[in-house]
């Protein structure tokens, strides 16, 4: 730097800063206007960090949002199938009892087949305690009648009691009606044994055979 330089710029320095004092503040303002930008700073990183965190929360929530609606999705999917199961169950309840479809109508069908089951369980013949009970059953014209006279006619001649529950027109016909009516029919016979359950804490002395 050249001699007219220097002077010119020493000029221009004391005619800017022409004691120490003027230099102190002068200093003292860049340290205002450094500190002025440096909280400046502060505050915006500040607003970063700020706005940041506000979007992750709102980016959580967004995604609690859409599981909590992909779940209901889900809970209306299933109670979709539910109700459609329901419904076939239904639809079958309805074909089975031989109804309507509604509700009032499957109860009342309900309601008539539990009254029918307790006729028919009312119906039932049970053995009397100590009493062996004898069905014979079967198609009209095979010949029943015919074996459950022979059944009383070889009881009797062991000396076992016989009782016709019911109707009492086959006990008058002979043993060689039973016969004839046997070879008529030419019947035969399947037994069944069943054994009826004595009542809990029920036991039978010297009973030891069934």
């Amino acid at each position: 730097m050249n001699p007219v330089s220097c002077k010119l710029l020493n000029e221009a320095w004391k005619k800017e800063f022409p004691d120490e004092v003027a230099i102190a503040e002068r200093m003292l303002a860049l340290l205002d206007e450094l500190e002025h930008y440096k909280s400046r700073e502060e505050r915006v990183t500040k607003l970063v960090l700020d706005n940041s965190t506000s979007w992750d929360a709102l980016y959580k929530k967004l995604e609690a949002a859409e599981k909590l609606n992909a779940e209901q999705q889900r809970s209306l999917e299933h109670c979709k199938f539910l109700l459609l199961s329901a419904y076939e169950v239904q639809r079958d309840f309805a074909e089975a009892l031989g109804c309507t479809g509604d509700n009032e109508s499957i109860m009342e069908a309900i309601d008539a087949m539990k009254q029918r089951i307790a006729e028919l369980e009312a119906r039932e013949i049970k053995p009397a305690k100590g009493e062996v009970l004898v069905v014979v059953s079967g198609f009209t014209g095979c010949g029943k009648s015919a074996i459950a006279g022979e059944i009383e006619i070889a009881m009797k001649a062991i000396g076992v009691p016989v009782q016709w529950t019911n109707g009492d027109a086959e006990k008058h016909m002979t043993g060689a009606d039973w016969l004839t009516a046997i070879e008529m029919y030419k019947p035969t016979v399947r037994i069944v044994e069943v054994n009826v359950p004595r009542a809990a804490g029920i036991k039978v002395k010297g009973n030891d055979c069934e």
